[in-house]
C-alpha cells in the first residue's frame, strides 16, 4: 500500500514544507518514523528539501543502543547525515521532579532544536500519525482541556511538521510491509504503565466495539474543526488584549469596565493572554486561577488574586494588574543568525526561524511572532541580541529614527518584558524589535523580490499535550 500520494496531499494543504528547506527527520527506529523518512526520502526532489536524520536515546531502555545503530545504519542507507544523541531521561526527571514523559518530552525538542541550530535546518519532521492525534483528543478531555487541548497535534507548529498526522497506523505499516522496511518495535507502547498507552491499548478498542468503529477519524475530525475555532477565537483574543491593555510602564493591566462586557468565554482567553505577556511567556493560568483573576471584577480596590509562583492580579479602581514574580534577569547574548535556517537563543528558551521565499504576503496579516522583511535589503551578518542602553531603531511607519527605549515605552512595553524581546540587526542597525515592529529600512513592498521571513518561538510550548 503506497501512501506517498495522501502523505504528498498533507505536505501541500498544510504548507509543510517549502523549496530550500533543510529537514530534520526525527527517527526512533519505530514503524511511523521509519515511514517518514522513506517517504521524505523519496519525495525530495519533488519538494526540493535536504534531509538529516535524527535519533535520540532517552536511556529507557536495553535496546536503546541497538535502535541507535539502526538508524545510523538506515542513514546511511540513505546517504544522509545523521545526528544520534543519549540523554538520561531519568536522572532528568528525578532532579527535576517530573514524570517520565514530560521529561523526555522537554529534552527530545531540545535535542531537535539544538541539531536545527547547528545544521541550519529550518523544519522538524515527526512522525506522528492519525490514531496518535485521537490518543491525544481522548487524553486531554479526559483531563478536562479547552478548546487548545481539543485541537490535538497541529500539523505544523514551525519548526515542526508532522506529514503522517492523516494517516492511520495500519496504513503505515502496510506501508513499511510494501517498502520492505523492518522497523524496530518498541514493546513499551503496548505496556498498559502510562495513561497515553491505556487509551490506545484500552479505551480506543472498547470505544470502536462498543460505540463507534469510527472513533478514530471522529476524533480526529474534532481536532480539525476545534483548530479551526481556536484558531478564531485567538484573532478575537489578540484585538482584544489590545482595546483593554491599560497604560502603563511598570506592569501590565486590563481596564476593568471592559473585561466585564466582554463574553466569559473570550474574558478567560484574555486574562490568560495578558498573563502569558506578563510573565514573559514562562508560565500558563489554569482555569482555577483564571476564574480567580475574573472574580476581582466584582471585588472592590485593592483586592488581589495569588496566581501560581508566588506572582499576584492587584484591583485597582479601574483595572487588574499582573505582578509576576521576578524573574532573573537576561544575560547578555549575541548569536549569528543562520539565514536560512533555526537559530536557538539559550536564554530565552527561544528559537528564531529564518527562511528566504519569493512570496510575498502582507505583512499586516501576520502574527506578532512573526516578520516579513525585504531581503535584498539586509546587510549581513545579521545578529539577534539583548538590548543595549543607547539602541535606537526607526519602526516601520515612524518617521524617523527613535530611541529603543522610547518606542518600548510607547508600545505599553512593561520595563520587566523588554530584555525578553530579542532585537535582530545586520551591519546597518536593528531590523527587528521581535513581536513588535520591523525596520521601515527593510520592510517588505508587493515589489519585493526575495523575501526574508522570522519567525520566534518557544523552545518547548507549555500546557495541554501537544506531544
Amino acid at each position: 500500500m503506497d501512501i506517498l500520494p495522501q502523505v504528498q496531499d498533507t505536505i501541500k494543504r498544510f504548507q509543510m514544507l517549502r523549496p530550500g528547506d533543510k529537514v530534520v527527520v526525527g527517527v526512533s527506529g519505530g514503524p511511523d518514523s521509519v515511514a517518514l523518512l522513506d517517504l521524505l526520502w523519496r519525495l525530495r526532489e519533488h519538494l526540493q528539501v535536504s534531509l538529516h536524520t535524527a535519533h535520540l536515546d532517552h536511556c529507557l531502555r536495553e535496546e536503546a543502543a541497538e535502535e541507535a545503530e539502526f538508524v545510523r545504519g538506515l542513514a546511511a542507507a540513505y546517504d544522509l547525515g545523521v545526528t544520534v544523541g543519549k540523554r538520561d531521561v531519568p536522572s532528568y526527571a528525578a532532579a527535576r521532579k517530573l514524570s517520565i514523559e514530560v521529561a523526555a518530552r522537554k529534552i527530545r525538542y531540545r535535542f531537535f532544536e539544538t541539531i536545527m541550530s547547528r545544521t541550519g535546518a529550518t523544519r522538524t519532521a515527526l512522525g506522528h500519525h492519525a490514531d496518535d492525534q485521537a490518543e491525544t483528543v481522548l487524553l486531554n478531555f479526559i483531563r478536562g482541556a479547552g478548546l487548545t487541548g481539543l485541537r490535538g497535534i497541529p500539523p505544523v507548529r514551525a519548526p515542526y511538521v508532522r506529514p503522517l498526522i492523516e494517516i492511520r497506523r495500519a496504513a503505515i505499516e502496510a506501508y513499511c510491509a510494501f517498502r520492505g522496511l523492518r522497523p524496530r518495535l518498541d514493546n513499551s507502547n503496548l505496556q498498559a504503565v502510562f495513561l497515553r498507552n491505556r487509551i490506545r491499548c484500552e479505551l480506543i478498542p472498547y470505544l470502536q466495539r462498543e460505540y463507534n468503529p469510527e472513533i478514530v477519524p471522529a476524533l480526529c475530525r474534532l481536532a480539525d474543526i476545534t483548530r479551526e475555532e481556536d484558531r478564531f477565537m485567538t484573532d478575537e483574543t489578540e484585538k482584544a488584549l489590545a482595546r483593554l491593555t491599560a497604560p502603563s510602564d511598570a506592569a501590565l493591566g486590563l481596564k476593568s469596565d471592559l473585561l466585564a462586557c466582554l463574553p466569559p468565554a473570550l474574558a478567560r482567553r484574555v486574562i490568560r493572554l495578558a498573563w502569558r505577556n506578563a510573565a514573559g511567556g514562562v508560565s500558563e493560568l489554569d482555569f482555577l486561577h483564571t476564574e480567580k483573576v475574573r472574580h476581582l471584577l466584582t471585588m472592590d480596590a485593592g483586592r488581589e488574586a495569588v496566581l501560581p509562583g508566588g506572582a499576584k492580579a492587584v484591583r485597582s479602581p479601574d483595572a487588574i494588574w499582573f505582578f509576576p514574580r521576578r524573574t532573573e534577569p537576561v544575560p547578555e547574548y549575541q548569536r549569528p543568525v543562520r539565514i536560512p535556517g533555526a537559530t536557538f537563543i539559550p536564554e530565552l528558551n527561544m528559537v528564531l526561524e529564518a527562511s528566504i521565499n519569493e512570496d510575498y504576503t502582507d505583512p499586516a496579516g501576520l502574527p506578532a511572532a512573526e516578520a516579513l522583511m525585504d531581503f535584498d535589503r539586509v546587510e549581513p551578518p545579521a545578529v539577534v541580541r539583548k538590548r543595549r542602553p543607547g539602541d535606537v531603531f526607526h519602526p516601520f511607519g515612524f518617521p524617523a529614527t527613535v530611541k529603543l527605549k522610547d518606542f518600548l515605552i510607547g508600545q505599553k512595553i512593561p520595563r520587566h518584558r523588554r530584555d525578553r524581546l530579542p532585537l535582530v540587526e545586520d551591519t546597518l542597525g536593528i531590523i527587528w524589535v521581535a513581536g513588535l515592529r520591523v525596520s521601515a529600512r527593510v520592510a517588505a513592498t508587493p515589489d519585493t523580490r526575495r523575501c526574508l521571513r522570522l519567525r520566534l518561538a518557544p523552545v518547548l510550548q507549555k500546557g495541554p499535550e501537544l506531544i
